[in-house]
């Protein structure tokens, strides 16, 4: 079998949702050859009259089945047709709930505004499968049993690096990964436990973000303000920096309909890298099952307060949830998952054709 994926250009959907699968399939020699690439070849013509141009054709490059990440234009709409007509099977990967983009979002004019999360849906609907992170997604994309979840994963190499717990700080960092323009409400499901915690703690522990901090501090009315490390755009880097500089990972998310479908992904990374992690009691942490959750501002102060001052609590919860990570998480995990999909996608392209026969 041969797939053609498409990435969208993003840092970290690139890396989990194409590379990284990709790589994993090749690497345990499933018989599936993959060619990424960042765009299709395409031609297109000018409609009789005038308008936009119309994409008329794609090359497919010799592909059974082509992956589009993330579409949500007309002209991948119009590719997604033009291929099928070739008999090619097309499969949307989406791992975000576009419609559901909240307000105060950086994306949120161009995706909903412009009517991008409304094109997304259209393409969903009409490929010949779709994969997404979590179950809530299949039901927003492709709620007549026309998609799969092959949910995120780690791979080896991030996984076997030397984990956070190995460390005995005299100040433990208690950090956060992501930028505060994506995220304009989850931080603030913490409260004030943030700060209760960093004062009980007083001398003994600090706030870090891994990204980009913005307005945090008035978020959430720190009496000081959090040290920032710039986000670093190399997802290997960015993983491994996190087990070298957080002790204690936190995960707010305020459950609203964008976030439930969310995956477990930094709930993952933070258990990945051996950094103890209190979170948010979102769908997908709790189907994970790894770290602590918190609701009420009292329950991250409590959580965070115990995990500061217990090292050895801190570290064995830590390496528990890391060895979850290893035993059913990594990328040679999920590479069958991958395989079963494309096929599954390919199979029912060919259901297709013979009913417009």
């Amino acid at each position: 079998m041969k797939i053609l994926m498409m990435n969208a250009g993003h840092i970290g959907p690139d890396y989990y949702r194409v590379t990284e699968p990709a790589r994993a399939v090749r690497e345990a020699d499933l018989g599936v050859e993959i060619t990424i690439t960042r765009g299709l070849t395409t031609t297109m013509h000018n409609r009789p009259g005038g308008g936009d141009p119309v994409v008329t054709d794609v090359d497919p490059r010799g592909a059974d089945v082509v992956v589009l990440q993330l579409p949500k234009t007309v002209e991948m709409l119009q590719c997604i047709r033009v291929l099928q007509a070739k008999g090619v099977a097309v499969v949307v990967e989406m791992d975000d709930l576009l419609s559901a983009v909240p307000f105060g979002n950086a994306a949120y004019n161009s995706i909903i505004r412009k009517g991008m999360a409304r094109l997304a849906l259209q393409c969903a609907r009409e490929a010949d499968l779709v994969t997404t992170t979590t179950p809530a997604l299949v039901e927003e994309y492709a709620p007549r049993g026309g998609g799969v979840v092959v949910p995120n994963a780690i791979p080896r190499r991030i996984a076997e690096l030397p984990p956070a717990y190995e460390r005995a700080p005299d100040v433990v960092t208690v950090g956060w990964s992501g930028t505060v323009a994506g995220h304009p409400y989850d931080l603030q499901e913490m409260g004030s436990g943030l700060q209760q915690a960093l004062d009980n703690t007083r001398g003994r522990s600090r706030f870090l973000i891994l990204g980009q901090k913005w307005d945090a501090r008035e978020r959430l009315r720190l009496t000081e303000e959090p040290t920032e490390l710039r986000w670093i755009p190399d997802v290997d880097r960015y993983t491994a920096a996190v087990g070298e500089v957080f002790d204690i990972g936190v995960a707010p998310l305020r459950i609203d309909r964008f976030n439930t479908c969310k995956s477990w992904l930094k709930n993952l990374e933070y258990a990945a890298r051996g950094v103890y992690c209190v979170r948010s009691p979102s769908a997908e942490y709790e189907r994970l099952g790894l770290g602590r959750r918190a609701k009420a501002p009292k329950d991250w102060a409590k959580a965070l307060t115990t995990a500061i001052l217990d090292p050895d609590l801190r570290r064995e919860q830590a390496a528990r949830d890391r060895t979850v990570v290893l035993d059913r998480h990594l990328t040679e995990h999920t590479a069958p998952h991958w395989v079963a999909a494309w096929q599954q996608a390919v199979d029912n392209r060919a259901r297709s054709r013979r009913k417009g026969a």
